[in-house]
């Protein structure tokens, strides 16, 4: 899949997203255009950048594969094997890189962007600082190399990360019984709402991008909030 159909996938996901939460908000005191128009904006700045440094990382990984860089031989591997542990390897990645960001004070000072939206809803997904992306396509590149990941591979999660981070961040109404169900596959909206809280113990709570269990497993999981949410910082 090209970098062009991928942010064509994204997008669609993403309207089908907004779309689902204006007919079936959880709050409907968070539809606000103006605030959702900001942050569509910043998320085409954002998009712009992601496409350009897609693009290259996806030439370095297959000119570090053709090199046979990596610790980890995923390219020997059955392909539903290799693609199952690059998904797991990358979120992995993808949990302590946000932890991180939580705990240095130089990288949340960038990411805190992402949580100041006191109105979260899809357009909060698309909401981050382009520094934060910066440095996080560096470090992200670095691992990738580091354990033999395939293009395949890094494809293969964007496939699963894109909508779920849409989801969680969305406005899309959801009982607790299904939330609850959800998260047992996956980051569940609710779960994710907790994060965004302006209360510092669940701010620094629930990580996870796709899988919930790393949240599980390094002690970071909260099951409900405290009381009624209020985002921001």
């Amino acid at each position: 899949m090209s970098n062009a159909l991928q942010s064509l996938a994204v997008g669609l996901i993403f309207l089908l997203t907004y779309l689902a939460e204006h007919l079936f908000p959880q709050r409907k005191e968070l539809l606000k255009n103006n605030h959702d128009l900001k942050n569509i904006i910043v998320g085409l700045i954002n998009l712009l950048f992601s496409f350009v440094s897609g693009f290259y990382l996806q030439k370095l990984m297959v000119y570090a594969s053709a090199g046979h860089f990596g610790i980890i031989p995923f390219t020997d591997l059955p392909i539903i094997l290799s693609l199952i542990l690059q998904i797991l390897c990358i979120d992995f990645f993808v949990y302590w890189w946000h932890r991180i960001n939580h705990k240095i004070p130089l990288l949340w000072r960038f990411h805190k962007f992402h949580h100041e939206d006191e109105s979260m809803n899809t357009t909060t997904a698309v909401r981050f600082h382009t520094v934060e992306l910066f440095f996080a396509v560096i470090s992200k590149a670095v691992f990738l190399i580091l354990i033999g990941a395939t293009v395949t591979g890094l494809i293969a999660y964007g496939i699963l990360f894109f909508p779920v981070v849409l989801l969680v961040h969305s406005n899309i109404r959801m009982n607790e019984k299904v939330d609850f169900f959800l998260r047992k596959l996956i980051i569940s909206p609710l779960m994710h709402r907790i994060h965004h809280s302006n209360v510092i113990v669940e701010t620094n709570s629930n990580y996870g991008s796709v899988f919930p269990f790393w949240d599980w497993i390094f002690k970071s999981y909260r099951k409900k909030p405290i009381g009624v949410i209020k985002f921001g910082l």
